[in-house]
């Protein structure tokens, strides 16, 4: 039998969960009640019906270490960038084994914390030991030759102390006991989206806000340096300047789509009160006007009064 925890290993995955198909049902509630974005509603309630071939979820746990600087971008973007492609060596691993595998487009938190696998918290994120919020979640939908049945391997428990501590740094999205609104999380505008001014003036770093992790006491306190490739290519005034082929290599080519890291460079970099932007902004208003007005008008109009 294929030793599917051996093929995750080798594909760069620290462990995962083979969990039975079956509805998001918690989940599924806190987005009617409108918890989540917007493009959470495409989503299937149910994964059987999505995926009827299926009798297996794979959940790949990719962890991370958070930068002692994250106020250029959050360590978990590129990290999100390196589970992603370890993903696609996984799927590539398990059909090589003869195992119909599809990337799976459901609420993995939801699904492990439905199994008593990891604690919710305040910040809505998973704590999963040993490695607090910071890891990334990918998963897989398989056809195995028979189905499966989760045994747990970790007793379930409650690890928030509902402190408060993320809710005071959050810039008001977090209100407890699995509240959110997604309208006031700045994470909710990588998607590309215009920026209102609010969410432009709170905009601490590129492509989001991480901060609730950073604040949380239960994290592991551990962190590295911001890689020098980081500094260099994720710099405002860099991504303004034209260097997203590079930006892709590092945090995935969706996130460096002009409609979502060049916005928030735009922002970031009069945040920063980085003058040395402006002649690259003032050309981006005359060739991308129409397409950034809101974020060029509020960057500019920053800049020129500094």
């Amino acid at each position: 039998m294929t030793d599917l925890h051996a093929l995750l290993k080798n594909a760069g995955f620290a462990e995962g969960f083979l969990l039975p198909v079956a509805p998001y049902t918690d989940w599924t509630r806190h987005r009617n009640d409108g918890v989540f974005h917007p493009n959470a509603d495409p989503l299937a309630a149910d994964p059987r019906s999505a995926y009827p071939w299926a009798n297996a979820v794979l959940i790949c746990v990719y962890p991370y270490t958070p930068y002692d600087d994250e106020s250029l971008v959050a360590s978990y973007y590129p990290a999100s960038n390196r589970a992603y492609h370890a993903m696609k060596r996984l799927l590539a691993l398990l059909k090589a084994q003869g195992i119909r595998a599809e990337r799976a487009d459901t609420p993995y938190r939801e699904q492990l914390a439905s199994y008593g696998i990891g604690s919710r918290m305040d910040n809505q994120l998973l704590y999963l030991e040993p490695y607090g919020t910071y890891c990334n979640l990918q998963g897989a939908m398989l056809a195995l030759p028979e189905p499966v049945e989760y045994e747990p391997r970790r007793e379930p428990k409650e690890v928030c102390d509902h402190c408060g501590l993320c809710r005071a740094v959050c810039f008001g999205a977090i209100e407890g006991d699995y509240a959110f609104d997604w309208t006031r999380c700045v994470h909710t505008y990588m998607e590309g989206d215009p920026m209102p001014e609010t969410a432009m003036k709170q905009l601490p770093s590129l492509l989001g806000c991480m901060r609730c992790q950073s604040v949380c006491p239960k994290n592991p306190k551990e962190t590295v340096p911001v890689p020098e490739e980081i500094r260099r290519v994720l710099d405002p005034v860099a991504v303004l300047r034209g260097n997203r082929q590079e930006a892709g290599e590092l945090i995935g080519k969706n996130l460096a789509a002009p409609k979502r890291l060049l916005r928030q460079a735009i922002v970031l970099a009069a945040n920063r009160n980085r003058t040395d932007a402006l002649p690259f902004l003032l050309k981006l208003r005359e060739t991308d006007g129409d397409r950034f007005k809101a974020e060029l008008d509020y960057a500019i109009s920053l800049l020129q009064n500094r």
